[in-house]
């Protein structure tokens, strides 16, 4: 019993660090809810509830997909500009 208290001791902890670090690091821009003060006051005090909340909601999430390049088909101007030149023709 003293093994599995040990390794969930450690478990907390470890989560505990990894969002506390992970708070630090996030930019200003993509901080939600709270300042990053309070996030990190609260992933130290509420060692399971605080860094569950942290990665659920504390900050956006990262945009896979930039803005993608447009093609050819989808610019309403290129599509005006092959219109006047097949009339043109």
């Amino acid at each position: 019993m003293a093994h599995l208290n040990t390794l969930l001791f450690l478990v907390v902890v470890a989560l505990s660090v990894v969002a506390l670090i992970d708070c630090l690091l996030t930019e200003r821009s993509r901080l939600q809810s709270f300042p990053r003060g309070a996030w990190a006051v609260l992933i130290l005090l509420c060692p399971i509830f605080g860094p569950v909340a942290w990665f659920r909601s504390g900050r956006a999430a990262p945009t896979l997909f930039q803005a993608a390049p447009m093609g050819p088909d989808d610019d309403p101007e290129f599509l005006r500009r092959l219109a006047e030149s097949l009339r043109d023709r």
